[in-house]
């Protein structure tokens, strides 16, 4: 499963700003099936008794069902503009990033981040749910922390590039955003290296975990709400800039 997701984030990252129009739509159609497969999964959840076994008040199964109703959303929309992909003009995007344009390198970090970020934030909710002899909770834990893992090296990559090369220029409100977008992301690896019992194994390599801590579970928890609270956010007011990214 690991292999799934990341893999899928390295194919959105090189493929999503092709110049081949072909290619740019059988991305659309990967993200949108990768994206139909999040959401029947949550379902079966519901008809194989897995949210049934959830303990008393907890409003877990209820916040998954309403997010696979938004994946499968996304998942549609993505299916009604993969046409419009084939269409637009791929034109030349830098390599690197300019005052003028977002280079490929930016771009690629971007959207892989993005597909790996909403990966891991619904599979973290989904294991909250899973009994602890659940058969497939392991599974879901490792990969979880391997996609988490790569988030975390991904933000640390995305911060370098931004801090060495030009941007289009910006608001202060978008400046602030990305700000506190990275530094959430960086604390929720951080505290997710401390939950984890050892080394994160991603596809090889060994990301060493750190010491436990009794506040690490608890400030991961709520680093993740706000994290999506500002995902939200990041999306509806950046919603020019996504356009800019994906032309």
């Amino acid at each position: 499963m690991t292999s799934f997701y990341l893999g899928l984030a390295l194919i959105m990252a090189l493929s999503i700003n092709s110049r081949f129009a072909v290619v740019r739509v059988l991305a659309a159609l990967l993200a949108a099936v990768a994206l139909g497969f999040m959401a029947w999964s949550i379902m079966l959840a519901n008809l194989d008794g897995s949210f049934a076994r959830a303990p008393a008040g907890s409003r877990l199964p209820w916040l998954l069902n309403a997010e696979a109703v938004l994946i499968t959303l996304a998942a549609l929309l993505l299916l009604w503009a993969a046409p419009r992909q084939g269409r637009r003009n791929g034109g030349s995007v830098p390599g690197r990033s300019t005052t003028a344009a977002h280079g490929q390198l930016t771009r690629g970090l971007h959207w892989g981040s993005a597909t790996l970020i909403i990966a891991a934030f619904t599979m973290g909710q989904f294991i909250a749910v899973l009994t602890p002899d659940n058969a497939v909770r392991a599974e879901f834990m490792a990969t979880h922390m391997a996609v988490g893992g790569a988030v975390f090296l991904l933000t640390l990559a995305r911060m370098f590039e931004r801090l060495v090369r030009p941007a289009p220029p910006n608001g202060a409100g978008a400046h602030i955003g990305h700000f506190l977008l990275y530094t959430l992301l960086t604390a929720i690896g951080v505290t997710g290296l401390a939950l984890a019992p050892m080394p994160i194994d991603l596809l090889g390599l060994k990301l060493p975990n750190l010491p436990a801590s009794m506040i690490a579970a608890p400030l991961h928890r709520a680093l993740t709400a706000l994290l999506a609270l500002l995902f939200l956010g990041h999306v509806y007011a950046a919603r020019r800039s996504i356009r800019r990214m994906a032309r």
